[in-house]
């Protein structure tokens, strides 16, 4: 998977794109990377854009272990993430939402950017 990191100033919100197929290698060198970016620039929102990835070869464990691996750094409960996926990821992503919120973190599954960005807002 490729991916690539922005920073969203005026709304404090880093903006993940990527492309490709989502294996829990890359998802967890971006984690790491992310949570990195995060701290520095103080944001504690993101948007991750999963729009152009091609699949996902993370199994329901690893999914379901991905919460776990944010307490490991310490990443905070406030802190928020919107998804934005095809169709394609859908029921791999709700997933994923209903582990981090089960998990008492915020992250919410959207199809547009729009939309996303302004759930990071509220």
């Amino acid at each position: 998977m490729n991916w690539q990191f922005s920073h969203d100033e005026e709304n404090k919100t880093l903006i993940l794109k990527t492309e490709g197929v989502l294996d829990i290698e890359s998802a967890n060198a971006m984690r790491r990377e992310g949570w990195e970016l995060i701290q520095q620039h103080g944001h504690l929102r993101c948007l991750l854009d999963h729009s152009d990835a091609e699949g996902v070869t993370l199994s329901t464990l690893d999914i379901y272990n991905l919460p776990k691996r944010y307490a490991e750094l310490n990443i905070p409960h406030n802190f928020r993430m919107a998804v934005v996926v095809s169709s394609g990821l859908l029921n791999d992503m709700k997933f994923f939402e209903t582990v981090c919120l089960n998990n008492g973190y915020f992250v919410s599954v959207f199809f547009d950017k729009e939309s996303a960005l302004a759930w990071l807002k509220n």
